[in-house]
């Protein structure tokens, strides 16, 4: 690779779906269809290809501030990343794509108890941060799409902002798989084999990182 020593990778066992994604394009024999669901040999495969990978990464990342300080100074050019390191990062030469392969991605969510003693306030906290209003200056604060896509129509600023994170653009979503815990029950629907969970993709990862 013209930039190996230049890739940064994403420092978690998650991002084995990462490898598992671009396995489902290129080598369909393995029989992947959700990056999530891995069976043993699916996982090996993934494993494998990480290593591979390994041998031109110049570095990994868990915290944001290191992998904005590596693209800022220059050591990085090229690696997976969060879209909203490019508002933290205040560069705006750093541009996101997405591999024709597909990504992984991730959404962010309000939590609220199914138990609380008070119902009505958690209703009425949830109409107010899922409202036009509130939902998209979330998106904008954090550099991410907002989920309700009415926000895009408010303003200029919010169309572009829509348009630069592709919020209403369900074709480039079709493409991007929301990170899910693997559990050991395969979630593509297979019955006839037990997938891989989390614990087993840990272990796995630290075979890759050493």
């Amino acid at each position: 690779s013209p930039y190996a020593g230049e890739i940064m990778g994403y420092d978690a066992p998650i991002y084995i779906a990462d490898a598992a994604v671009y396995l489902m394009a290129t080598q369909p024999d393995l029989g992947i269809t959700n990056p999530y669901a891995l069976d043993e040999t699916q996982l090996a495969a993934a494993i494998d290809l990480l290593k591979q990978q390994n041998s031109i990464i110049g570095d990994y990342w868990a915290d944001p501030v290191k992998q904005i300080t590596a693209f800022n100074g220059g050591d990085v050019s090229v690696g997976t990343s969060w879209e909203v390191l490019r508002k933290l990062s205040e560069n705006d030469s750093l541009q996101g794509t997405l591999p024709e392969e597909g990504s992984t991605g991730w959404s962010d969510a309000w939590m609220l108890s199914s138990d609380s003693d008070n119902a009505n306030c958690a209703y009425a906290w949830m109409d107010y941060t899922s409202s036009p209003e509130v939902n998209g200056a979330i998106a904008m604060n954090f550099g991410m799409a907002p989920a309700n896509a009415a926000f895009c129509e408010l303003s200029d600023e919010a169309a572009e902002h829509c348009d630069l994170f592709h919020a209403t653009d369900e074709e480039y979503f079709s493409n991007v798989w929301f990170w899910t815990t693997p559990i050991e029950q395969c979630i593509d629907g297979r019955t006839d084999v037990t997938c891989t969970n989390f614990q087993q993709w840990t272990d796995a990862w630290l075979t890759v990182r050493g």
